[in-house]
C-alpha cells in the first residue's frame, strides 16, 4: 500500500477527544509510513506542540466553524432582530472562509495532497478545498451537533445535507452518528462506521500492571472527565454525589476538565462538599487519574462516542453512563458498566458499585477485555487506510 499524502483540517487546538484521536491516527500512520500528513489548524494551541514533537507538518490558518449555537430570547420583535443578527454573523463567517480558501488550497498543493480529511462536522470549508484541488473529501463526523450541542448551520440544514452528499466518504464514529445523519440522506455507501481507537495495543498491555492498586484504598473515588458544559452533566453528578456521600462518607468525586466551572463549584460549596470534591482542571493525560479511581461517571447527554468511556474501559474502570447517544453502544449494561436515565437511577447505580467492590472488579475486567481489536489505534488506522485507498483509487 503506497504512502497517502493527506491534508487534515481541524477547527481547534486543545487536546480534547477529536484532536487526541486525530493525533493518535497521524502518529501511528507516520510511524508506519502509510500517510504523509499536513495539518491545517484554525488556531494555535497544545496540538501544535504535539505535532511539532511528532515531526508532522502543519500550519495555522484562522478559518471559522460553520456551526454555532443560536439562543433566542424576548418577544417576537427581539427574536426577529436576533435572527437578522445571526444571519449577518453567518455571512461574515462565510466571507472569512472564502477569503482564506485559497491559502489552504495552496498549502495542500504544496503538499501534493491526494485527499482532504475534515476532522469535524462543524468545519464547513473542507468540501470547498477538496473541490478546488479536485481530490476526494473524507469527512469525519465526530459529533451529534444538534442533539448534543444545539448547533445551527450557517446556510441551513439543506446546505449541510448537500455538502455531506458531495463528500467521497463519511466516517461516523458511532451508530448514533450514522442514525443522526440518516435524515440528511447521504448514500449508504458513503458512510463508514469507524470507532475511535483510544490507545495502541502495546499501551493497553502496559496498563494491566497498574490496575491492581485500587483495592488497597480506603476511599472510593468517582471520576468525571469532560469539558465543563451543561450537556456534560457535571451538575447532575454533584446532585447525585451529595446523596451518595451522605450514605457512604468514604466516597470522593473528582472533576477533570477545563471550561466554565463556576456554577458547579458553587453547587459543591453550597452542599458542603468542598473537602470531598476535587477539581483537577485540564489534564494532558487522564489515564493516571483513572488508575487511582474506582468508577467513571459519563453523564453527558447525546454523546457521539465518548472517548473517555473507552479509556476508562481500557483501565478496567467500570462506567456509569447516561442511556443516550452512543454510550449504550459502548457499555454492555450490567457487564462492563451500568446505564441510567434519571437522577435517582444515577444515585442507585453509584451506591450499588460503592457497596460491591467485586462487581466493580468484574465489570472493569469485562470492559478492559473489549478493547483489543476493536478500539485500538491499530484497528482505527487499518480501517482509515482502507477508506483512503477506496477514495483515491476506487
Amino acid at each position: 500500500m503506497s504512502t497517502k499524502r493527506v491534508l487534515y483540517l481541524t477547527h481547534y487546538a486543545d487536546l480534547y477527544g477529536a484532536n487526541r484521536s486525530l493525533l493518535d491516527l497521524l502518529v501511528a500512520a507516520r510511524v508506519a509510513g502509510t500517510v504523509d500528513p499536513f495539518v491545517v489548524m484554525a488556531c494555535d494551541g497544545p496540538l501544535r506542540a504535539e505535532l511539532e514533537r511528532a515531526g508532522i507538518a502543519h500550519a495555522v490558518v484562522p478559518f471559522v466553524p460553520w456551526m454555532h449555537k443560536r439562543v433566542f430570547s424576548g418577544g417576537a420583535h427581539h427574536r426577529l432582530l436576533q435572527r437578522m443578527r445571526f444571519r449577518r454573523q453567518a455571512r461574515e463567517r462565510d466571507r472569512i472562509n472564502n477569503g482564506l480558501l485559497q491559502a489552504i488550497v495552496e498549502l495542500a498543493r504544496s503538499h501534493r495532497a491526494q485527499l482532504v480529511h475534515t476532522n469535524s462536522s462543524v468545519i464547513g470549508i473542507g468540501g470547498a478545498v477538496a473541490r478546488a484541488l479536485d481530490v476526494p473529501h473524507v469527512w469525519h463526523i465526530r459529533e451529534l451537533p444538534f442533539l448534543h450541542y444545539g448547533f445551527s448551520v450557517d446556510g441551513g440544514m439543506r446546505r449541510y445535507a448537500r455538502e455531506l452528499r458531495q463528500a467521497r466518504a463519511i466516517i461516523a464514529i458511532s451508530k448514533a452518528v450514522v442514525d443522526d445523519m440518516r435524515a440528511l440522506a447521504p448514500s449508504p455507501g458513503q458512510v463508514h462506521l469507524l470507532h475511535d481507537g483510544v490507545m495502541p495495543m502495546a499501551q493497553w498491555q502496559r496498563l494491566g500492571a497498574a490496575i491492581g492498586t485500587r483495592g488497597g484504598q480506603q476511599e472510593f473515588h468517582f471520576l468525571l472527565a469532560a469539558l465543563f458544559h451543561p450537556s456534560k452533566g457535571q451538575a447532575e453528578a454533584v446532585e447525585a454525589f451529595a446523596e451518595v456521600h451522605s450514605r457512604h462518607p468514604h466516597t470522593r468525586l473528582c472533576f477533570a476538565g477545563s471550561g466554565r466551572s463556576e456554577e458547579v463549584r458553587a453547587m459543591v460549596h453550597q452542599k458542603g462538599l468542598d473537602d470531598v470534591v476535587r477539581f483537577a482542571g485540564f489534564v494532558d493525560d487522564v489515564l493516571p487519574l483513572m488508575e487511582r479511581s474506582h468508577v467513571l461517571l459519563q453523564c453527558s447527554r447525546h454523546e457521539a462516542l465518548g472517548r473517555v468511556t473507552l479509556e476508562a474501559m481500557a483501565c478496567a474502570l467500570p462506567v456509569i453512563g447516561h442511556a443516550s447517544g452512543a454510550t449504550p453502544e459502548l457499555l454492555d449494561d450490567g457487564v462492563t458498566g451500568l446505564l441510567y436515565s434519571t437522577p435517582q437511577e444515577l444515585v442507585e447505580r453509584m451506591c450499588r458499585l460503592v457497596a460491591d467492590p467485586m462487581l466493580c472488579a468484574r465489570m472493569g475486567e469485562a470492559g478492559r477485555a473489549a478493547i483489543p481489536g476493536r478500539y485500538t489505534v491499530e484497528a482505527m488506522l487499518d480501517k482509515t487506510l482502507s477508506i483512503y485507498e477506496s477514495c483515491i483509487f476506487g
